[in-house]
């Protein structure tokens, strides 16, 4: 049977609690007023366990970087920022943290905490950077001659892979970055060159 909710207060209590992102008020002392069962997820603590919890209780060694942002919004500035929180079963957490200032009359009664897991986001973004620096290198390598290279004793023509021959500057020319100039080392200018 289909339930129909009418209370909007419920419906919007539903919907956060079925969110991943933790959301939480904090009154003026910076105590819990409300918080949606992502923070049993995140720091092992039920709605229940939160009320009338003071967030440094809450954060423990995170609250001294959080209490910047944190006086922040009790000044009325919304905030933004990124954290990388431990969880309670191991591992960590990366998140993206906003608090939004409750204002009535210009006064400042608390705020709004959403923080949202972009853990998966950061490990694309590694491997992204992993997959640049693996071609970077690759192309490095491509650039780079290596190994044994069959070369003609006599007329110094270079065998590639495919068993073709090529002239000595221009295996070099496609294989690197090289580009050649001329000139005449000591040994040969007095044989090209006598009268010099």
């Amino acid at each position: 049977m289909y339930l129909k909710l009418t209370d909007p207060a419920l419906l919007a209590l539903k919907a956060v609690n079925h969110i991943s992102a933790m959301v939480a008020y904090w009154d003026s002392e910076q105590r819990c007023q409300f918080s949606n069962d992502a923070y049993r997820v995140w720091f092992g603590k039920s709605p229940d366990e939160m009320a009338g919890m003071h967030i440094r209780d809450l954060l423990g060694p995170l609250y001294e970087m959080n209490l910047p942002y944190i006086l922040g919004a009790l000044r009325g500035e919304r905030q933004q920022f990124e954290r990388r929180i431990p969880l309670p079963q191991g591992g960590a957490r990366d998140s993206i943290a906003t608090y939004t200032p409750d204002m009535e009359e210009g006064v400042v009664r608390g705020f709004w905490a959403h923080v949202a897991d972009v853990t998966p986001l950061r490990e694309r973004e590694a491997a992204l950077q992993r997959a640049i620096s693996e071609r970077d290198e690759a192309l490095a390598e491509v650039r780079t001659l290596r190994g044994l290279l069959p070369i003609c004793a006599a007329c110094k023509n270079i065998r590639d892979d495919r068993g073709e021959w090529h002239g000595l500057e221009a295996y070099v020319s496609a294989h690197t970055e090289a580009n050649f100039t001329h000139s005449l080392c000591p040994t040969c200018l007095p044989i090209y060159f006598p009268e010099i």
